[in-house]
Protein backbone atom coordinates (compact mmCIF):
# COMPACT_ATOMS: atom_id res chain seq x y z
CA UNK A 1 0.00 0.00 0.00
CA UNK A 2 1.69 3.36 -0.89
CA UNK A 3 1.76 5.80 2.21
CA UNK A 4 -0.23 8.96 1.83
CA UNK A 5 -1.28 10.73 4.42
CA UNK A 6 -5.03 9.65 5.79
CA UNK A 7 -5.89 12.03 8.73
CA UNK A 8 -9.06 13.53 7.23
CA UNK A 9 -10.54 10.86 5.02
CA UNK A 10 -13.36 10.61 7.59
CA UNK A 11 -13.44 13.74 9.22
CA UNK A 12 -16.61 15.81 8.39
CA UNK A 13 -16.62 19.15 10.11
CA UNK A 14 -14.32 18.14 13.31
CA UNK A 15 -12.16 21.08 14.54
CA UNK A 16 -11.20 22.79 17.59
CA UNK A 17 -13.52 25.22 19.32
CA UNK A 18 -11.80 28.28 21.20
CA UNK A 19 -13.34 30.41 24.20
CA UNK A 20 -12.29 32.71 27.21
CA UNK A 21 -12.46 35.80 28.69
CA UNK A 22 -10.62 38.70 29.29
CA UNK A 23 -9.02 41.58 26.92
CA UNK A 24 -6.15 44.00 26.62
CA UNK A 25 -6.23 46.65 23.91
CA UNK A 26 -5.19 50.05 23.54
CA UNK A 27 -7.64 52.72 22.77
CA UNK A 28 -7.94 52.35 19.24
CA UNK A 29 -8.69 48.62 19.58
CA UNK A 30 -5.19 47.81 18.40
CA UNK A 31 -3.97 44.63 20.43
CA UNK A 32 -1.08 45.64 22.63
CA UNK A 33 1.71 43.81 22.22
CA UNK A 34 3.16 41.41 25.59
CA UNK A 35 1.61 38.33 26.94
CA UNK A 36 -1.62 38.17 28.00
CA UNK A 37 -1.95 36.02 31.34
CA UNK A 38 -5.54 35.25 30.79
CA UNK A 39 -6.93 31.82 29.64
CA UNK A 40 -8.41 31.19 26.24
CA UNK A 41 -10.58 28.22 27.18
CA UNK A 42 -10.76 26.09 23.83
CA UNK A 43 -12.94 22.81 23.15
CA UNK A 44 -12.28 19.84 20.67
CA UNK A 45 -14.47 17.57 19.23
CA UNK A 46 -12.59 14.20 20.29
CA UNK A 47 -9.69 13.66 22.92
CA UNK A 48 -5.85 13.53 21.42
CA UNK A 49 -4.81 10.32 19.93
CA UNK A 50 -1.21 11.13 19.71
CA UNK A 51 1.18 14.45 20.27
CA UNK A 52 3.80 12.21 17.36
CA UNK A 53 3.79 14.04 14.43
CA UNK A 54 4.90 11.03 12.47
CA UNK A 55 1.99 9.18 13.95
CA UNK A 56 -0.86 11.57 14.28
CA UNK A 57 -3.74 10.22 11.22
CA UNK A 58 -6.80 12.51 12.89
CA UNK A 59 -7.56 16.19 12.48
CA UNK A 60 -7.29 16.65 16.46
CA UNK A 61 -4.34 15.33 16.82
CA UNK A 62 -2.88 17.18 14.01
CA UNK A 63 -4.71 20.29 15.09
CA UNK A 64 -2.36 19.64 18.26
CA UNK A 65 1.03 19.50 16.64
CA UNK A 66 0.38 22.40 14.59
CA UNK A 67 0.13 24.94 17.78
CA UNK A 68 3.15 22.89 19.49
CA UNK A 69 5.53 22.20 16.52
CA UNK A 70 7.44 24.75 14.41
CA UNK A 71 8.19 23.22 10.68
CA UNK A 72 10.55 24.62 8.68
CA UNK A 73 7.62 26.79 7.21
CA UNK A 74 4.44 27.53 8.63
CA UNK A 75 1.51 29.68 7.60
CA UNK A 76 0.16 32.99 8.31
CA UNK A 77 -3.26 33.99 9.69
CA UNK A 78 -4.05 34.32 5.66
CA UNK A 79 -2.98 30.67 5.00
CA UNK A 80 -0.29 31.55 3.03
CA UNK A 81 3.35 29.71 3.62
CA UNK A 82 5.71 31.55 5.20
CA UNK A 83 9.20 30.77 6.54
CA UNK A 84 9.33 29.05 10.36
CA UNK A 85 11.95 27.33 11.67
CA UNK A 86 14.29 28.20 8.06
CA UNK A 87 15.40 31.64 7.78
CA UNK A 88 13.62 32.06 4.31
CA UNK A 89 11.41 30.19 1.73
CA UNK A 90 13.91 28.61 -0.57
CA UNK A 91 14.30 28.86 -4.20
CA UNK A 92 14.97 24.94 -5.10
CA UNK A 93 17.58 24.36 -7.74
CA UNK A 94 18.19 20.96 -9.89
CA UNK A 95 15.72 21.44 -11.88
CA UNK A 96 13.29 22.09 -8.92
CA UNK A 97 14.13 19.13 -6.94
CA UNK A 98 16.82 20.36 -4.48
CA UNK A 99 16.12 22.70 -1.79
CA UNK A 100 18.67 24.02 0.73
CA UNK A 101 17.78 25.94 3.51
CA UNK A 102 19.21 27.66 6.21
CA UNK A 103 17.70 27.71 9.51
CA UNK A 104 17.26 30.40 12.41
CA UNK A 105 20.26 29.91 14.87
CA UNK A 106 18.21 30.97 17.77
CA UNK A 107 15.81 28.33 16.66
CA UNK A 108 15.31 25.80 20.39
CA UNK A 109 13.52 22.70 21.68
CA UNK A 110 11.18 23.32 24.96
CA UNK A 111 13.94 21.89 26.77
CA UNK A 112 16.67 24.72 25.44
CA UNK A 113 18.50 22.69 23.19
CA UNK A 114 19.08 24.05 19.71
CA UNK A 115 16.53 23.10 16.41
CA UNK A 116 19.17 21.69 14.29
CA UNK A 117 19.21 20.31 10.58
CA UNK A 118 19.55 17.01 11.84
CA UNK A 119 16.28 17.26 13.77
CA UNK A 120 14.83 17.28 10.55
CA UNK A 121 16.84 14.75 8.88
CA UNK A 122 15.93 11.99 12.12
CA UNK A 123 12.31 12.93 11.62
CA UNK A 124 12.03 12.36 8.09
CA UNK A 125 13.81 9.26 7.95
CA UNK A 126 12.08 8.14 11.65
CA UNK A 127 8.52 8.93 9.31
CA UNK A 128 9.49 7.07 6.08
CA UNK A 129 10.94 3.93 7.91
CA UNK A 130 8.50 0.94 7.68
CA UNK A 131 9.60 0.00 11.25
CA UNK A 132 7.86 3.42 12.73
CA UNK A 133 4.59 1.68 10.49
CA UNK A 134 3.50 5.82 10.22
CA UNK A 135 0.56 6.31 8.35
CA UNK A 136 1.96 9.31 7.30
CA UNK A 137 5.04 8.00 5.31
CA UNK A 138 3.11 9.45 2.76
CA UNK A 139 4.02 13.13 3.50
CA UNK A 140 7.81 11.80 2.84
CA UNK A 141 6.81 10.06 -0.41
CA UNK A 142 8.51 13.04 -3.14
CA UNK A 143 11.50 12.62 -1.33
CA UNK A 144 14.22 10.73 -3.12
CA UNK A 145 14.21 7.09 -2.00
CA UNK A 146 11.45 7.12 0.15
CA UNK A 147 8.88 5.04 -1.45
CA UNK A 148 11.87 2.32 -1.79
CA UNK A 149 13.05 2.93 2.20
CA UNK A 150 9.34 2.78 3.15
CA UNK A 151 8.79 -0.31 0.79
CA UNK A 152 11.78 -2.13 2.56
CA UNK A 153 13.99 -2.04 -0.22
CA UNK A 154 16.64 0.65 0.32
CA UNK A 155 18.66 1.93 3.74
CA UNK A 156 16.65 4.87 5.91
CA UNK A 157 19.86 6.09 5.10
CA UNK A 158 19.37 6.73 1.63
CA UNK A 159 16.58 9.49 1.76
CA UNK A 160 17.14 12.33 0.22
CA UNK A 161 17.87 14.41 3.39
CA UNK A 162 20.72 15.91 4.53
CA UNK A 163 22.66 18.28 7.12
CA UNK A 164 24.90 20.05 5.39
CA UNK A 165 25.92 21.53 9.59
CA UNK A 166 23.91 22.19 12.07
CA UNK A 167 22.23 24.97 10.59
CA UNK A 168 21.76 23.98 6.73
CA UNK A 169 19.20 21.17 5.35
CA UNK A 170 19.73 19.94 2.06
CA UNK A 171 16.37 17.96 0.68
CA UNK A 172 16.38 16.66 -3.01
CA UNK A 173 12.63 14.88 -4.15
CA UNK A 174 12.58 12.25 -6.51
CA UNK A 175 10.83 15.03 -9.69
CA UNK A 176 9.79 18.17 -9.35
CA UNK A 177 6.87 19.21 -6.95
CA UNK A 178 5.36 22.31 -7.24
CA UNK A 179 3.38 22.01 -3.48
CA UNK A 180 6.28 21.05 -1.63
CA UNK A 181 6.61 24.54 0.25
CA UNK A 182 2.81 23.42 1.61
CA UNK A 183 4.13 19.95 3.12
CA UNK A 184 6.73 21.52 4.69
CA UNK A 185 4.80 24.24 6.10
CA UNK A 186 2.09 21.98 6.97
CA UNK A 187 3.86 18.46 7.30
CA UNK A 188 6.73 18.04 8.40
CA UNK A 189 8.25 18.65 11.95
CA UNK A 190 11.90 18.01 13.30
CA UNK A 191 12.28 15.64 16.24
CA UNK A 192 14.89 15.59 19.01
CA UNK A 193 16.33 12.30 18.61
CA UNK A 194 17.51 11.92 21.99
CA UNK A 195 14.21 12.61 23.71
CA UNK A 196 11.90 10.47 21.12
CA UNK A 197 14.77 7.90 21.87
CA UNK A 198 14.37 8.01 25.76
CA UNK A 199 10.91 7.03 25.22
CA UNK A 200 10.36 5.18 21.63
CA UNK A 201 7.21 3.72 21.55
CA UNK A 202 5.57 6.36 23.94
CA UNK A 203 6.92 9.25 22.32
CA UNK A 204 4.13 11.42 22.11
CA UNK A 205 1.57 9.53 24.38
CA UNK A 206 1.29 11.55 27.03
CA UNK A 207 2.28 15.49 27.66
CA UNK A 208 5.19 14.46 29.48
CA UNK A 209 6.64 12.59 26.52
CA UNK A 210 6.42 15.55 24.29
CA UNK A 211 8.78 18.21 23.21
CA UNK A 212 7.85 21.18 21.69
CA UNK A 213 9.76 23.67 19.67
CA UNK A 214 6.61 25.63 18.69
CA UNK A 215 4.46 28.72 20.05
CA UNK A 216 3.12 26.42 23.19
CA UNK A 217 3.61 23.21 24.79
CA UNK A 218 1.83 20.75 25.24
CA UNK A 219 0.46 20.46 29.44
CA UNK A 220 -1.50 18.25 31.87
CA UNK A 221 -2.27 15.59 28.80
CA UNK A 222 -2.40 11.98 30.32
CA UNK A 223 -2.46 10.40 27.23
CA UNK A 224 -6.29 9.23 27.82
CA UNK A 225 -7.28 12.45 29.31
CA UNK A 226 -10.45 15.17 27.64
CA UNK A 227 -9.04 18.07 28.93
CA UNK A 228 -5.00 19.71 28.06
CA UNK A 229 -3.70 22.87 28.05
CA UNK A 230 -1.45 24.73 25.80
CA UNK A 231 1.47 26.64 27.44
CA UNK A 232 3.59 29.74 25.91
CA UNK A 233 6.62 28.19 25.64
CA UNK A 234 9.47 30.53 26.32
CA UNK A 235 12.29 29.50 24.00
CA UNK A 236 10.29 29.88 20.82
CA UNK A 237 12.24 31.69 18.85
CA UNK A 238 9.03 34.43 18.37
CA UNK A 239 7.37 34.37 21.73
CA UNK A 240 7.61 38.05 22.08
CA UNK A 241 4.68 37.85 19.34
CA UNK A 242 2.46 35.36 20.75
CA UNK A 243 0.27 37.00 23.18
CA UNK A 244 -1.99 34.31 25.25
CA UNK A 245 0.06 32.93 27.83
CA UNK A 246 -2.18 29.87 28.13
CA UNK A 247 -5.24 27.62 26.30
CA UNK A 248 -7.21 25.50 27.85
CA UNK A 249 -8.67 22.40 26.09
CA UNK A 250 -11.76 20.19 26.74
CA UNK A 251 -13.33 17.58 24.79
CA UNK A 252 -17.12 18.35 24.06
CA UNK A 253 -18.61 16.01 21.41
CA UNK A 254 -21.89 17.07 21.16
CA UNK A 255 -22.55 20.65 19.03
CA UNK A 256 -25.38 21.89 20.71
CA UNK A 257 -23.72 21.51 24.35
CA UNK A 258 -21.31 23.64 22.87
CA UNK A 259 -23.20 26.28 21.18
CA UNK A 260 -25.05 26.68 24.46
CA UNK A 261 -21.78 27.37 25.87
CA UNK A 262 -21.00 30.20 23.31
CA UNK A 263 -24.55 31.78 23.80
CA UNK A 264 -23.80 31.94 27.58
CA UNK A 265 -20.48 33.31 27.57
CA UNK A 266 -18.62 30.78 28.95
CA UNK A 267 -17.14 29.77 25.18
CA UNK A 268 -15.64 32.73 22.90
CA UNK A 269 -15.45 30.51 19.40
CA UNK A 270 -17.22 27.11 18.98
CA UNK A 271 -18.14 25.17 15.78
CA UNK A 272 -21.62 24.47 14.74
CA UNK A 273 -22.73 22.14 12.24
CA UNK A 274 -26.03 21.41 10.39
CA UNK A 275 -29.18 23.17 12.01
CA UNK A 276 -27.17 25.16 14.31
CA UNK A 277 -25.83 26.92 11.17
CA UNK A 278 -29.15 27.48 9.47
CA UNK A 279 -30.36 28.82 12.81
CA UNK A 280 -27.53 31.02 13.30
CA UNK A 281 -26.99 32.52 9.77
CA UNK A 282 -30.53 34.64 10.56
CA UNK A 283 -30.53 34.65 14.51
CA UNK A 284 -29.01 36.28 17.09
CA UNK A 285 -25.75 34.70 16.60
CA UNK A 286 -25.56 36.01 13.40
CA UNK A 287 -22.75 38.42 13.81
CA UNK A 288 -20.89 35.76 15.76
CA UNK A 289 -20.64 32.74 12.45
CA UNK A 290 -18.26 32.45 10.20
CA UNK A 291 -17.88 29.84 7.61
CA UNK A 292 -14.78 28.89 5.54
CA UNK A 293 -14.19 26.99 2.49
CA UNK A 294 -11.83 23.81 3.90
CA UNK A 295 -9.99 21.94 1.29
CA UNK A 296 -11.78 18.79 1.65
CA UNK A 297 -13.99 16.56 -0.90
CA UNK A 298 -16.75 14.24 0.55
CA UNK A 299 -17.43 11.48 -2.37
CA UNK A 300 -18.50 7.96 -2.71
CA UNK A 301 -16.26 5.44 -3.35
CA UNK A 302 -16.75 2.40 -5.67
CA UNK A 303 -15.22 -0.84 -5.24
CA UNK A 304 -14.16 -1.80 -8.75
CA UNK A 305 -13.55 -6.03 -7.57
CA UNK A 306 -17.63 -6.01 -7.12
CA UNK A 307 -19.34 -6.63 -10.35
CA UNK A 308 -22.21 -4.20 -9.56
CA UNK A 309 -20.38 -1.40 -8.66
CA UNK A 310 -17.49 -1.94 -11.51
CA UNK A 311 -20.02 -1.06 -14.03
CA UNK A 312 -19.78 2.65 -15.18
CA UNK A 313 -23.24 2.93 -16.38
CA UNK A 314 -24.28 1.99 -12.91
CA UNK A 315 -21.95 4.56 -11.14
CA UNK A 316 -23.26 7.48 -13.68
CA UNK A 317 -26.65 6.63 -12.89
CA UNK A 318 -26.10 7.04 -9.23
CA UNK A 319 -24.39 10.15 -9.59
CA UNK A 320 -26.84 11.92 -11.87
CA UNK A 321 -29.57 10.75 -9.60
CA UNK A 322 -28.42 12.78 -6.43
CA UNK A 323 -29.67 16.38 -6.37
CA UNK A 324 -26.00 17.58 -4.29
CA UNK A 325 -27.56 21.17 -4.10
CA UNK A 326 -30.86 19.52 -1.62
CA UNK A 327 -28.08 17.61 -0.23
CA UNK A 328 -26.28 20.82 1.31
CA UNK A 329 -28.91 22.58 1.52
CA UNK A 330 -31.43 20.20 3.65
CA UNK A 331 -29.40 17.42 4.68
CA UNK A 332 -26.02 19.30 6.33
CA UNK A 333 -27.42 22.64 6.66
CA UNK A 334 -23.81 23.83 7.18
CA UNK A 335 -22.43 25.91 4.32
CA UNK A 336 -21.04 23.14 2.39
CA UNK A 337 -21.39 23.20 -1.31
CA UNK A 338 -22.14 21.23 -3.80
CA UNK A 339 -19.34 19.51 -5.86
CA UNK A 340 -19.18 20.51 -9.42
CA UNK A 341 -15.65 18.31 -10.06
CA UNK A 342 -13.18 16.56 -8.11
CA UNK A 343 -11.89 19.85 -7.03
CA UNK A 344 -12.47 22.10 -3.75
CA UNK A 345 -13.84 25.64 -4.66
CA UNK A 346 -10.09 27.93 -3.96
CA UNK A 347 -8.31 25.35 -4.33
CA UNK A 348 -6.95 26.00 -7.33
CA UNK A 349 -6.83 28.81 -10.28
CA UNK A 350 -6.18 29.47 -14.31
CA UNK A 351 -2.55 30.37 -14.51
CA UNK A 352 -3.63 32.83 -17.44
CA UNK A 353 -7.37 33.76 -16.43
CA UNK A 354 -7.40 33.63 -12.44
CA UNK A 355 -10.63 32.14 -12.93
CA UNK A 356 -11.34 29.01 -10.55
CA UNK A 357 -10.72 25.20 -10.99
CA UNK A 358 -14.23 25.05 -11.43
CA UNK A 359 -15.43 27.75 -13.52
CA UNK A 360 -13.74 26.06 -16.13
CA UNK A 361 -14.60 22.44 -16.07
CA UNK A 362 -18.70 23.48 -15.38
CA UNK A 363 -20.55 21.52 -13.47
CA UNK A 364 -19.46 18.41 -14.19
CA UNK A 365 -22.12 16.36 -11.56
CA UNK A 366 -25.38 18.08 -12.22
CA UNK A 367 -28.61 16.77 -11.21
CA UNK A 368 -30.25 14.88 -14.65
CA UNK A 369 -32.76 12.43 -14.38
CA UNK A 370 -33.31 11.86 -17.90
CA UNK A 371 -29.80 10.81 -18.22
CA UNK A 372 -29.75 8.71 -14.67
CA UNK A 373 -32.57 6.73 -15.86
CA UNK A 374 -30.84 6.44 -19.55
CA UNK A 375 -27.69 5.41 -17.76
CA UNK A 376 -29.71 2.91 -15.30
CA UNK A 377 -31.60 1.57 -18.39
CA UNK A 378 -27.81 0.56 -19.36
CA UNK A 379 -26.50 -0.60 -16.56
CA UNK A 380 -29.99 -3.23 -15.96
CA UNK A 381 -29.00 -4.41 -20.00
CA UNK A 382 -24.88 -4.59 -19.31
CA UNK A 383 -25.73 -6.40 -15.60
CA UNK A 384 -28.37 -8.84 -17.26
CA UNK A 385 -30.52 -7.83 -14.04
CA UNK A 386 -33.94 -5.35 -13.70
CA UNK A 387 -33.14 -5.31 -9.69
CA UNK A 388 -29.83 -4.98 -8.51
CA UNK A 389 -29.28 -4.37 -4.58
CA UNK A 390 -26.05 -2.55 -3.56
CA UNK A 391 -24.63 -1.85 0.12
CA UNK A 392 -23.48 1.69 0.60
CA UNK A 393 -20.78 1.95 3.69
CA UNK A 394 -20.65 5.30 6.32
CA UNK A 395 -19.24 5.62 9.71
CA UNK A 396 -21.56 6.33 12.70
CA UNK A 397 -21.23 10.01 12.55
CA UNK A 398 -24.86 10.91 12.67
CA UNK A 399 -24.19 13.88 9.39
CA UNK A 400 -22.63 10.68 7.24
CA UNK A 401 -25.57 8.66 8.33
CA UNK A 402 -27.79 10.98 7.05
CA UNK A 403 -25.89 11.60 4.24
CA UNK A 404 -25.87 7.89 3.56
CA UNK A 405 -29.44 7.97 4.36
CA UNK A 406 -30.30 10.97 1.81
CA UNK A 407 -28.22 8.87 -1.20
CA UNK A 408 -30.18 5.88 -0.94
CA UNK A 409 -33.81 7.61 -1.17
CA UNK A 410 -32.62 9.29 -4.45
CA UNK A 411 -31.43 6.36 -5.80
CA UNK A 412 -34.21 4.33 -4.94
CA UNK A 413 -36.96 7.09 -5.70
CA UNK A 414 -35.52 7.83 -9.31
CA UNK A 415 -33.70 4.53 -10.57
CA UNK A 416 -36.55 1.99 -10.00
CA UNK A 417 -35.42 -1.55 -9.48
CA UNK A 418 -31.45 -0.35 -7.94
CA UNK A 419 -31.86 -1.12 -4.24
CA UNK A 420 -29.40 0.40 -1.50
CA UNK A 421 -28.83 -0.95 1.57
CA UNK A 422 -26.75 0.99 4.24
CA UNK A 423 -24.06 -0.45 6.89
CA UNK A 424 -22.62 2.20 9.62
CA UNK A 425 -19.21 1.36 11.01
CA UNK A 426 -17.43 2.61 14.10
CA UNK A 427 -15.08 5.66 13.09
CA UNK A 428 -12.28 3.74 14.68
CA UNK A 429 -12.87 0.75 11.91
CA UNK A 430 -13.68 2.84 9.03
CA UNK A 431 -10.01 2.67 7.23
CA UNK A 432 -9.26 -0.79 7.99
CA UNK A 433 -12.77 -2.11 6.43
CA UNK A 434 -12.32 -0.21 3.31
CA UNK A 435 -8.60 -1.31 3.06
CA UNK A 436 -9.62 -4.39 3.14
CA UNK A 437 -12.14 -4.06 0.40
CA UNK A 438 -14.59 -5.21 2.01
CA UNK A 439 -17.80 -3.01 1.08
CA UNK A 440 -19.56 -2.09 -2.58
CA UNK A 441 -19.26 1.26 -2.14
CA UNK A 442 -18.93 3.58 0.67
CA UNK A 443 -18.34 7.26 1.28
CA UNK A 444 -15.37 8.95 2.49
CA UNK A 445 -13.71 12.17 2.60
CA UNK A 446 -9.86 13.61 1.96
CA UNK A 447 -8.60 16.52 3.07
CA UNK A 448 -5.69 17.86 1.76
CA UNK A 449 -2.98 20.01 3.19
CA UNK A 450 -1.80 22.21 -0.07
CA UNK A 451 -3.28 23.60 -2.88
CA UNK A 452 -3.15 21.67 -6.08
CA UNK A 453 -5.69 19.41 -8.00
CA UNK A 454 -3.71 16.56 -8.60
CA UNK A 455 -4.16 15.82 -4.59
CA UNK A 456 -8.21 14.73 -5.00
CA UNK A 457 -8.09 13.77 -8.58
CA UNK A 458 -5.08 10.87 -7.68
CA UNK A 459 -7.35 9.54 -5.35
CA UNK A 460 -8.53 7.72 -8.68
CA UNK A 461 -4.78 6.41 -9.54
CA UNK A 462 -4.45 2.74 -8.75
CA UNK A 463 -0.75 3.53 -6.99
CA UNK A 464 -2.70 5.65 -4.36
CA UNK A 465 -2.85 4.14 -0.93
CA UNK A 466 -6.64 5.90 -0.86
CA UNK A 467 -8.23 4.27 -3.93
CA UNK A 468 -9.78 1.82 -2.14
CA UNK A 469 -12.37 0.56 -4.51
CA UNK A 470 -9.43 -0.27 -7.02
CA UNK A 471 -10.41 1.60 -9.69
CA UNK A 472 -7.90 1.36 -12.76
CA UNK A 473 -8.03 3.18 -15.68
CA UNK A 474 -4.34 3.39 -18.52
CA UNK A 475 -5.56 6.53 -20.16
CA UNK A 476 -5.98 7.86 -16.50
CA UNK A 477 -3.11 6.70 -14.95
CA UNK A 478 -1.34 8.04 -17.95
CA UNK A 479 -2.78 11.67 -17.37
CA UNK A 480 -2.16 11.43 -13.85
CA UNK A 481 1.56 10.43 -14.19
CA UNK A 482 1.98 13.65 -16.53
CA UNK A 483 0.45 16.09 -13.79
CA UNK A 484 2.94 14.77 -11.08
CA UNK A 485 5.79 15.00 -13.46
CA UNK A 486 5.46 18.63 -13.43
CA UNK A 487 7.49 18.95 -16.46
CA UNK A 488 4.85 20.82 -18.74
CA UNK A 489 4.10 24.60 -18.83
CA UNK A 490 2.00 25.80 -16.19
CA UNK A 491 -0.96 26.54 -18.77
CA UNK A 492 -0.52 23.21 -20.16
CA UNK A 493 -0.31 21.38 -17.25
CA UNK A 494 -3.35 23.27 -16.51
CA UNK A 495 -5.20 22.04 -18.72
CA UNK A 496 -3.85 18.63 -18.58
CA UNK A 497 -5.75 18.81 -14.86
CA UNK A 498 -9.06 20.13 -16.63
CA UNK A 499 -9.43 17.25 -18.91
CA UNK A 500 -8.19 14.83 -16.10
CA UNK A 501 -11.42 16.14 -14.02
CA UNK A 502 -13.47 14.99 -16.58
CA UNK A 503 -11.92 11.68 -17.28
CA UNK A 504 -12.59 11.51 -13.78
CA UNK A 505 -16.15 12.35 -14.36
CA UNK A 506 -16.60 10.48 -17.86
CA UNK A 507 -15.68 6.98 -15.92
CA UNK A 508 -16.81 7.58 -12.27
CA UNK A 509 -13.34 6.39 -10.78
CA UNK A 510 -15.02 7.90 -7.49
CA UNK A 511 -17.92 10.08 -7.04
CA UNK A 512 -17.63 13.77 -5.74
CA UNK A 513 -20.91 14.99 -3.65
CA UNK A 514 -20.04 18.35 -1.85
CA UNK A 515 -17.25 20.52 -0.49
CA UNK A 516 -17.19 20.92 3.48
CA UNK A 517 -17.07 24.20 5.17
CA UNK A 518 -16.15 24.94 8.50
CA UNK A 519 -18.41 27.01 10.86
CA UNK A 520 -17.40 28.83 13.49
CA UNK A 521 -18.71 31.32 16.09
CA UNK A 522 -16.87 33.86 17.65
CA UNK A 523 -17.30 36.13 19.93
CA UNK A 524 -16.70 39.74 19.04
CA UNK A 525 -13.83 39.84 22.37
CA UNK A 526 -11.60 37.78 20.46
CA UNK A 527 -9.49 38.62 17.60
CA UNK A 528 -7.05 36.89 15.22
CA UNK A 529 -9.36 33.65 15.36
CA UNK A 530 -8.91 32.89 11.54
CA UNK A 531 -9.50 29.21 9.91
CA UNK A 532 -7.73 29.30 6.01
CA UNK A 533 -8.70 26.60 3.17
CA UNK A 534 -5.77 24.62 4.73
CA UNK A 535 -5.98 24.20 8.47
CA UNK A 536 -7.81 25.92 11.85
CA UNK A 537 -6.40 29.13 13.58
CA UNK A 538 -3.13 29.03 14.97
CA UNK A 539 -3.21 29.96 18.62
CA UNK A 540 -0.23 31.89 18.16
CA UNK A 541 -2.14 34.75 16.24
CA UNK A 542 -4.95 35.40 18.58
CA UNK A 543 -5.48 37.65 21.50
CA UNK A 544 -8.02 39.92 23.44
CA UNK A 545 -9.32 42.68 22.01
Amino acid sequence: MKRKTVFGITALGLGLLLSACGQTSSSNGTPKTGTQSKALKVTASQAIATTDPNKATDIVSQAAIAQIYEGLYTTNKQGKVVPGVATKIATPTNGGKTYTITLRKDAKWSNGEPVTAQDFVYSLQRQVDPKTKSQEAGHVEGIANATAINNGKKAVSTLGAKALNKHKLQITLAQKTPWFNSRLATELYPLNQKFVSKYGEKYGSSAAKTLSNGAYNIKNWTGSSDTWTYAKNGKYFNAKDVRLKTVKVQTVKDNSTAQNLFASGDVQVTTVTGNQVQADSTGKLKKNLKLTKLNRLNFIVWNSKQKATNNTALRKAVSYAINRKALVKNVLKDGSLPSKSAIPEGNFTNPTTGKDFNADTGNLYPYNLKKARQYWQQAQQELGKKTVSIELLTNDQDVNKSVGEYIQGAVQQNLKGLKVSLRAIPLNNEISTFTKGDFQSGTLSWTSDFQDPVDFLNKASITNSINFGKFDNKSYEKQIATISADKQSAKDRYQTMQATAKALADNQGFTPLYQSTQANLISTKVAGVQPTLLRDTLYRYAYWK
